[in-house]
């Protein structure tokens, strides 16, 4: 695993990208996604970063959600896995949606609806919804690995009739179009867009994964000069993360430190 010295290379790099999860890597995660806000901080250092790198935010998150947390300009948001794109806040800014993924709008919507219909027999359970599809999370319940098993009951057969794809994540279950359409994809269009030869993407989770890998992809092939990935680790981070990663940071809060050092480096 590289030291953090190594850092100073991708930063030197110009074009320079910078990109960021947000839940889990720059906002510890809270009991529900409504009740997340981002490590102290974290504002100042993004707004001082957009000064000298192209800033993106890519989450699961709907795109509009995600930019009211962060809710600083002149970075590129990128919502729901890379469906969702604007440049810079989508209240003030156009959001392009990847035409392929229009048609799953009504399906993941009757999907999210069977679940809501069973929330009375499902304690603890709360649904989050998507432009396209959304997320079943529970968290909150008393015997969590039971909600995961009735969600999965409910919705399995239903999600293959429509065609639409289920995926598991920390405490949750996605419900997703079936499209390739991931973290990963999103990072090399963000690379290839503003041509940047540097970049550095942090991440958590297991929707991180495809990102984190891509950065070993645009080194391999020299689409970047240089590259480096940041995992965020948790007491449940997967261990195929960890082996990937760059770099390792302990909790949110050791990422805020680090980004810090990376804008304290640009």
């Amino acid at each position: 695993m590289p030291a953090l010295s190594d850092l100073k290379n991708v930063l030197a790099q110009r074009p320079l990208g910078l990109v960021f999860d947000i839940d889990g890597t720059l906002s510890p995660i809270a009991p529900t996604s409504d009740e997340a806000r981002l490590y102290t901080g974290v504002v100042p250092l993004l707004e001082r970063a957009r000064e000298r790198a192209h800033v993106a935010i890519m989450t699961g998150r709907e795109i509009v959600d995600g930019a009211r947390m962060v809710n600083v300009e002149g970075l590129t948001y990128i919502g729901t896995h890379g469906l969702e794109w604007s440049e810079g806040r989508p209240s003030l800014h156009t959001v392009q949606v990847v035409p392929q993924a229009l048609q799953y709008i009504e399906p993941g919507t009757y999907l999210l609806d069977l679940v809501e219909q069973q929330l009375p027999r499902l304690p603890g359970v709360y649904v989050q919804r998507k432009r396209v599809g959304g997320t079943l999370h529970y968290r909150l319940s008393a015997d969590q690995e039971q909600a995961r098993r009735d969600i999965l009951a409910i919705l399995e057969e239903p999600a293959r009739q429509v065609n639409m794809r289920l995926r598991e994540g920390k405490k949750m279950v996605e419900v997703l179009a079936p499209l390739a359409v991931n973290k990963g994809q999103a990072l090399r269009s963000f690379v290839e867009h503003f041509q940047v030869q540097g970049v550095v993407f942090a991440g958590d989770d297991q929707t991180d994964l495809d990102a984190v890998l891509e950065v070993e992809r645009l080194r391999k092939e020299k689409k970047v000069v240089a590259g480096l990935s940041i995992v965020v680790q948790h007491a449940d981070t997967l261990p195929v993360l960890l082996e990937h990663a760059d770099i390792v940071v302990q909790e949110v809060g050791g990422m805020v430190d680090l980004l810090r050092e990376i804008v304290e480096m640009l």
